[in-house]
């Protein structure tokens, strides 16, 4: 900065010279005597507009309300979550990937080679050596000696947080978040439309319906079922494609069991249950659930876990996939 206001200073000063050289009788282009004071003012002015070139990065507010310092590139990123490189990925920054977790192997344009990480057993210093620009952790901050990343950040990493998302609104905050803080606002803004047009596609189409069909979505199979209520994006999908989510009045995730399935009797059964050697056709042959009329009626169906699981821009693919499952004569 001070080097901006010597030559500020420089020109501002040659200006004034270049005018009183012209002529004896030096003037202004009112006529006026050119004096001592406007030299210095117009010194102070072009001064004062190479001011406002800040020096130091600006900053954003993150979902948790903590103020962010964005540094002027980041060329160098290690991904923490799926959703997250899944993000990234929609903002055209797979490049600048150089490690992410394992679990992000499978997303579109990552190398898996470099998705080797265990953020649950991680080595800071071998994170560390890796130098990035800018470390993604998904989950809640932590501050102090509870700090894991701490060591990290006194190495001069810039580490940021993203929250677990439970609502589409917050799956696109973190899209804004993230496209503002990488420089890709643009490409941020449109995946937050696409995500906006789906909805109001299908909470169009959803208007329509004058029947609502309920639906059982299991994210755990049995013998350990699990699934969700309110406060969840899947419940917040089914909600929009105009069904009603049978555990739509407890809140969060759910431990669930058979018996309370069989008695809400639901008139589809959706699940993301997606481990290697599972057939999720074990379901319609499960012990007292034959009468149920989702199994009755061969609406049982598998839905792409990745889309229904992973809160990133990809939720569009969920949210289209649920509700053709469950209203095809809608959706053909």
């Amino acid at each position: 900065m001070r080097s901006k206001k010597l030559i500020a200073f420089i020109a501002a000063a040659a200006v004034a010279a270049g005018m009183t050289s012209c002529a004896n009788d030096s003037y202004t282009p009112e006529g006026g005597d050119i004096t001592t004071s406007q030299i210095a003012s117009t010194v102070t002015e072009t001064a004062e507009a190479e001011e406002v070139i800040p020096d130091a990065a600006s900053s954003i507010v993150d979902r948790e309300g903590n103020t962010v310092e964005v540094p002027s590139s980041v060329d160098t990123i290690v991904s923490a979550a799926p959703s997250i490189t899944e993000i990234l990925s929609g903002l055209g920054l797979t490049s600048r990937i150089i490690a992410a977790d394992v679990y992000s192997a499978d997303v579109e344009g990552i190398d898996p080679s470099i998705c080797t990480l265990d953020f649950s057993n991680l080595n800071i210093e071998e994170l560390a050596a890796l130098e990035p620009d800018l470390v993604i952790i998904n989950g809640i901050s932590m501050t102090g000696a509870d700090d894991p990343y701490a060591a990290l950040k006194d190495a001069g990493v810039n580490v940021v947080y993203i929250p677990s998302s439970s609502s589409i609104d917050a799956v696109k905050e973190d899209i804004d978040f993230l496209a503002a803080y990488t420089g890709t606002s643009d490409k941020g803004k449109e995946l937050i439309d696409s995500i906006d047009n789906a909805v109001a596609d299908i909470s169009a189409k959803a208007a329509d319906i004058t029947e609502k069909k309920t639906v059982y979505f299991e994210i755990g199979a049995a013998p350990y079922l699990y699934t969700c209520g309110k406060g969840t994006f899947i419940d917040e999908m089914l909600t929009l494609i105009g069904a009603e989510n049978i555990y739509g009045s407890e809140e969060g995730w759910i431990s669930n069991s058979e018996e309370s399935v069989i008695a809400a009797d639901p008139d589809v059964i959706l699940t993301n249950v997606a481990y290697d050697g599972y057939d999720f056709n074990e379901i319609k042959s499960r012990a007292g659930w034959e009468n149920i009329s989702a199994v009755k009626n061969g609406c049982v169906y598998y839905v792409d876990s990745n889309a229904t699981a992973r809160a990133s821009q990809n939720i569009v693919n969920g949210l289209y996939e649920v509700a053709k499952a469950v209203y095809p004569e809608i959706y053909e």
